[in-house]
């Protein structure tokens, strides 16, 4: 497997702009891949170049897809480890390994998303408020 494999891969699944292609290119922070995109990316990587990515643990490469108003009070996973980069190099001898060659830290998650769990919690509340305003509208 060659990078500029890679390099086609990533222009034509991301639609990257050749020139911003590097071997050392952070393709969250300097790509701009981030949320669901990373995720179908990785997908795809995975089986067209037959990568098992069992040792993949995305929060330590990139964010979760949208705003998370939760995430202003409790951070999410990926906020809660250092970024690891994840570049056309680290693709390239993943296709080769046909394995995740990114070896990570130790470190400790919260078991439960505390973030998430904000939102629900919130935007409940936020619906209750409002069967609450409309009962007492058409009670007057």
């Amino acid at each position: 497997m060659s990078i500029e494999e890679i390099f086609s891969f990533l222009i034509e699944h991301q639609r990257v702009e050749s020139s911003k292609l590097k071997l050392d290119s952070d393709l969250c922070l300097d790509l701009g891949i981030d949320g669901d995109d990373f995720f179908e990316l990785m997908e795809v990587f995975s089986e067209k170049f037959s990568v098992d990515l069992s040792n993949y643990l995305w929060y330590f490469h990139h964010g979760e897809e949208g705003w998370n108003f939760g995430a202003l009070f409790f951070p999410p996973p990926n906020a809660q480890v250092p970024h690891i980069p994840l570049t056309p190099q680290s693709l390239c001898e993943a296709a080769n390994k046909h394995s995740w060659p990114v070896v990570y830290p130790d470190h400790k998650l919260r078991k439960r998303r505390l973030d998430i769990d904000f939102n629900k919690y919130f935007f409940i509340g936020i619906a209750f408020v409002g069967v609450l305003i409309a009962v007492y509208k058409n009670a007057t």
